[in-house]
């Protein structure tokens, strides 16, 4: 029962389930929401604990010029998605958030803060995908969340995989600090949209002829291809030169083409370091997009925690149901394994253990 019950939890709102669960099987009395959601906080915890038990025996990464592509991960892309958070109604935490309320000199709503919730997903050689999901704030360390996710999908101590994500400092920081990541490349899909937002403001722009909007189209466009092309510092000069130009024009500093341009190359200059060439990889069959990354967050947040429903979470709570869902998806959660976790979270609260901690 436990092991249906986690797995319809994983996939379905925990009143979803329990009804389901009672209708299969004859438990009318014997099971409720709040049992089902304290089932899987209790299984989404022992996996957690088993994962930083893993971090701290797990195996360290070789350094050194032996160092080579990995074989069985084709590479990792990464991505977050933030969650409406609650606090319990009879936390200590939510008696402030109400004193804070009721104050005159409040300025800011507590309760308006979300969950920053992570996600990754591998491209192992055989084409089959493998997830991995955590609440930033709850992890001690990110790179370290980020090894233990290769070692276990067979990741050698010799090898490296590339990452892809956006230009969200969360991401370098852990990519920075992983001992089996080799890079950090820039999502291409990100690099286009900021194009994009760029050239539509073209068609809008009042501070020019129709002949000279042909002409910043296309200096957009080969500015767009410089960097396709590994050639960012040179796609740099040309915005700014293009920039320059605009500036005699009457009004043009009032203009969304001005901000657009503006927040292009900065974008573009900032993250020069993770730009590669998109499109020799885009020949190789190697990924340039963090797409994959963004179906990972459907898959663990917008198919069971309905971000468009606005359902609301703690910190907790969203950090427990994803290692439990992440699990469910990579279909490594079976009655055994269940059995297993179970009897080392007894094991590991047990007296004895706590003394020897």
């Amino acid at each position: 029962m436990e092991y249906l019950q986690a797995k319809w939890a994983a996939h379905l709102p925990y009143r979803q389930a329990t009804e389901l669960l009672r209708e299969v099987l004859p438990l009318d009395k014997g099971i409720s929401f709040g049992s089902t959601r304290r089932r899987i906080l209790a299984i989404g915890r022992a996996l957690d604990a088993q994962i930083e038990r893993d971090i701290v025996s797990g195996p360290k990464a070789v350094n050194g010029e032996q160092v080579r592509e990995s074989t069985t991960v084709g590479c990792v892309s990464v991505d977050s998605a933030w969650l409406s958070f609650s606090s319990s109604p009879r936390s200590r935490k939510a008696a402030r958030d109400l004193v804070e309320l009721k104050s005159p000199w409040a300025q800011k709503v507590t309760r308006d803060r979300h969950v920053n919730i992570v996600a990754g997903r591998a491209t192992l050689a055989d084409r089959t995908p493998r997830l991995y999901a955590y609440v930033h704030k709850l992890v001690t360390s990110a790179p370290a969340r980020l090894d233990q996710f290769l070692f276990a999908s067979v990741v050698a101590r010799d090898e490296r995989v590339t990452v892809i994500s956006d230009d969200a400092g969360e991401f370098g920081k852990a990519v920075d600090g992983s001992q089996l990541a080799r890079a950090r490349i820039l999502d291409w899909f990100h690099i286009a949209m900021k194009f994009k937002a760029a050239r539509n403001s073209v068609l809008g722009s009042q501070t020019m002829e129709p002949r000279e909007r042909i002409a910043v189209e296309t200096a957009i466009d080969h500015a767009k291809w410089l960097v396709w092309h590994g050639k960012g510092r040179q796609s740099v000069f040309r915005i700014k030169a293009l920039d320059a130009t605009l500036l005699a024009n009457k009004g043009y500093e009032r203009s969304t083409l001005y901000w657009n341009l503006r927040r292009l190359y900065f974008y573009i200059e900032s993250n020069a370091g993770t730009l590669v060439n998109y499109g020799m990889r885009h020949h190789k069959g190697l990924p340039i997009s963090s797409s994959i990354a963004e179906s990972a967050v459907n898959l663990v947040v917008s198919h069971r925690m309905a971000k468009k429903q606005q359902m609301r979470w703690t910190d907790e709570g969203a950090h427990r149901l994803a290692q439990v869902r992440v699990a469910v998806l990579n279909e490594e959660l079976s009655v055994k394994k269940l059995a297993g976790l179970t009897k080392t979270s007894v094991a590991a609260n047990s007296p004895n253990a706590r003394r020897a901690a």
